[in-house]
């Protein structure tokens, strides 16, 4: 475990990647990358499969979650999902009936819910996965960590292409047949292959680069034939 992360997180992060290995056997975990859309950000866990990335954002009983908003709003225009992996201390408590509490006091019931201002459009994976409501409640809808079905058919939001790195591109224009040189800047290539190539392309490309990435803190490098 890096210096820099503390226990409090790691014990998180290593929950949420148990669950992603268990949802996605064939993605390639890598830890700490960076993107650019929408300002500079450093995504706590991607999940890499062949034709679909998710992203992962780590908040511990340590952390603040007052970045998490604009980290979400990056991270959405890199992947297909994103997940917020939140300690359960940062859920807010709201009046409510029996049928939705998750406590009752002094004739009172009360429910915990996500704070204000986090997306409703990512997952919320509260830690510790449990139930919180009482045995009254009909539903507890963040006792369970969901994660939607793989898309395979879908092409990443336009700027998951800010994840590569500028050699990466070079070999994504190389691989896709668009004309680059030493000499290109990562804009113009960035343009050139938005302008010649699919979704699809761009989408299996990217994925793959970062398959084969080699990095501080992932799975092992997963070399795959280029294919369009």
């Amino acid at each position: 475990m890096p210096a820099y992360r503390s226990s409090a997180e790691a014990e998180i992060r290593d929950a949420a990647v148990a669950r992603l290995r268990q949802r996605r056997p064939n993605a390639r975990i890598i830890h700490e990358i960076n993107v650019s859309s929408n300002g500079p950000n450093r995504i706590d866990v991607l999940a890499v499969d062949r034709a679909e990335i998710i992203a992962c954002e780590v908040k511990s009983a340590k952390d603040k979650l007052d970045r998490l908003p604009a980290q979400l709003t990056s991270m959405f225009g890199a992947a297909h999902h994103v997940i917020a992996a939140i300690h359960e201390k940062f859920l807010v408590e709201q009046e409510t009936n029996q049928w939705a509490a998750h406590e009752e006091r002094d004739g009172k019931f009360y429910m915990r819910k996500v704070p204000e201002g986090i997306s409703h459009k990512c997952e919320i994976w509260v830690y510790p996965e449990r139930r919180r409501a009482l045995p009254t409640a009909n539903h507890d809808h963040l006792e369970k960590w969901a994660l939607p079905h793989p898309v395979f058919e879908r092409p990443l939001p336009a700027s998951a292409i800010d994840l590569l790195w500028r050699d990466e591109l070079q070999q994504l224009c190389s691989s896709l047949r668009v004309s680059a040189t030493r000499q290109s800047v990562m804009t113009d290539m960035i343009a050139a292959l938005r302008w010649h190539c699919t979704g699809k392309e761009l989408t299996r490309g990217i994925c793959r680069l970062l398959r084969a990435r080699q990095c501080k803190e992932a799975d092992p490098e997963i070399i795959e034939r280029s294919a369009a």
